[in-house]
């Protein structure tokens, strides 16, 4: 009997330190990244934007966010050590493909570093406190909301000038630059 109520007192203290200690790992999103959408400035209707390619401004190495792809959105990383950001979109489309036709969206903000909890330690949330941008293929930008924390949400508008059907009906393509 008293190996019995050995071997259930020490199973029963193996279960309650198993159960009492925390072993949680962080499984909150840690990440306060600001999403941009794409718009036609026409329709303001969501729109794809073809053969793109976004990279930051004075990053070193491939900084490449999008890479000649097909996007409607992205995500635009900031600079912890930095109050303004730069972004390059570059339309690869045979017809646009020039440099001259860049547009750089610039984004300024302050850092505030926010504790999240003991197992994921502290992250840093933003404030957009202005934008500007080139106005080639870009017609206007707008702050949906200026607040980025890591709750997924629309923050920035980029509105796009886009091509309009021909008048015969056969632009079948919709709103993509």
């Amino acid at each position: 009997m008293g190996k019995i109520l050995t071997v259930i007192g020490i199973v029963s203290g193996v279960l309650f330190a198993v159960v009492s200690c925390s072993t949680n790992t962080c499984r909150e999103n840690v990440s306060a990244l600001p999403l941009a959408t794409f718009y036609s400035s026409s329709t303001e209707n969501e729109i794809s934007v073809d053969s793109l390619t976004v990279y930051g401004v004075g990053v070193p190495g491939d900084s490449a966010i999008i890479r000649n792809g097909n996007a409607s959105m992205v995500y635009l990383p900031f600079r912890v050590s930095a109050a303004s950001c730069g972004y390059v979109f570059h339309y690869e489309q045979k017809l646009l493909s020039d440099t001259r036709l860049n547009d750089t969206l610039t984004v300024n903000y302050k850092s505030n570093p926010m504790f999240t909890s003991v197992e994921c330690g502290a992250m840093y949330f933003y404030e957009i406190t202005g934008l500007s941008c080139t106005n080639h293929l870009i017609d206007s930008v707008a702050v949906v909301n200026a607040s980025i924390t890591n709750v997924e949400s629309e923050t920035i508008r980029i509105f796009f000038r886009t091509a309009e059907p021909d008048d015969d009906g056969d632009d079948s393509s919709g709103d993509m630059v």
